[in-house]
């Protein structure tokens, strides 16, 4: 094979792995564009929301009678359930931007009492068209990434009446952090229980919110900084 012809065949070669890599270039190039115009949205799942002790049960025990729970393991986890019917739970979900899907959910604990507990569970659901991460829960005018787990071991204890005592400590878990892509859901849970500072009796309201992110914009500060209070 002469000069001319290996010359001729090396700017083939070359012509051809610059044809590919344009090509390559082009569909990565269209899929960051996917990514950066995609939608983010997800939302709370209405349907296995479930939490113990919901308002309107029979009294009798089990998962699903109305007998109240007690925290009677604390600081371990896990509630024993008593003889008595005193209390009880509500939750609402909320869709709070008006964009169809529940991000919010409205907790009220009624009649309750020093070392009442409940739990919540809930599932949340990708339906945009992005990866997403579950990011942060906003709670009491404070946010929460997974970057706190180490200090929540037993909770974070919160004042809802203003009378400067805790009344409740929340404990939560399970996949803040993890990545969802569309369609896929993970769970989520949260303990609650009143504390011995809270009023005898009280119904206490509050609402818990939760905001997820981009997969590629993912991050957690290292400080815990309270923001203002959702409309």
């Amino acid at each position: 094979m002469n000069k001319s012809m290996i010359y001729m065949l090396s700017m083939a070669l070359v012509g051809l792995s610059v044809l590919a890599g344009l090509a390559m270039w082009t569909d990565s190039l269209k899929a960051n564009s996917y990514v950066s115009t995609g939608e983010l949205d997800w939302e709370i799942v209405s349907g296995p929301t479930i939490w113990l002790d919901a308002c309107g049960l029979e009294p009798g025990y089990g998962m699903f009678k109305g007998n109240d729970w007690n925290a009677t393991f604390l600081p371990m986890p896990g509630a024993a359930q008593l003889d008595k019917d005193v209390g009880c739970t509500n939750v609402s979900l909320i869709d709070s931007d008006g964009d169809g899907d529940y991000d919010t959910m409205n907790v009220t604990l009624v009649n309750v009492y020093p070392w009442y507990y409940t739990h919540i569970a809930f599932k949340v659901h990708n339906d945009g068209t992005i990866p997403l991460k579950i990011w942060r829960v906003v709670f009491d005018g404070h946010e929460y990434y997974e970057i706190n787990e180490a200090e929540l071991q037993q909770g974070v204890e919160v004042d809802l009446n203003g009378d400067g005592q805790p009344d409740i400590l929340v404990w939560w878990g399970d996949n803040f952090g993890k990545q969802l892509h569309p369609c896929q859901s993970a769970d989520i849970s949260f303990d609650l229980t009143i504390l011995q500072t809270a009023p005898q009796g009280a119904s206490l309201s509050f609402t818990i919110y939760f905001d997820a992110i981009a997969w590629n914009e993912y991050y957690t500060p290292s400080t815990v900084t309270p923001i203002p209070d959702k409309e």
